[in-house]
């Protein structure tokens, strides 16, 4: 199997504009339902266009249906007003096990788990702390004497 092409060369950066135009439709040989079209386009855009293969599309196209499956289940158990019904609920707890299983072991088979999309936890972990820190108003850039990147004020 050859090597992927490295994303930062200039033919890695051409190979990917070029996918980039691709259509990412369902495979002509499978076909989705009324209702599975949301859910389908939320599965593609979890990786760049580059990244799919039709393989990749077949799989995408079957954790579509279960997620619009899991969806019409939970569906049932409500009921006016945005009620549960307990009776319903109980009778598709089964079921919507069942889907949430599939529905995890397809989106490993896709790497859109966790772990593939977002590394060790570890350094998510860091990653968040940072995050929660500039969120909070602190300034990572604050200090570095640099001036060389625009930092952000607030207006009143």
């Amino acid at each position: 199997m050859a090597r992927r092409q490295r994303i930062d060369s200039a033919a890695g950066a051409v190979a990917t504009m070029a996918a980039a135009t691709r259509d990412l439709s369902p495979p002509d040989h499978l076909r989705l339902r009324k209702g599975d079209q949301p859910f389908w386009d939320a599965v593609i855009s979890e990786k760049p266009k580059s990244e799919w293969t039709q393989s990749d599309l077949a799989v995408a196209a079957n954790l579509a249906r279960a997620m619009a499956d899991a969806e019409r289940v939970a569906g049932y158990t409500v009921v006016g007003g945005g009620n549960i019904n307990a009776r319903k609920l109980i009778e598709t707890i089964d079921l919507s096990d069942k889907l949430a299983r599939r529905i995890v072991t397809l989106r490993r088979a896709l790497g859109l788990d966790n772990r593939a999309k977002n590394g060790e936890q570890r350094d998510v972990n860091r990653r968040r702390e940072h995050a929660s820190a500039i969120e909070a108003g602190h300034n990572p850039l604050e200090g570095d004497g640099d001036d060389l990147l625009a930092r952000p004020s607030t207006l009143q």
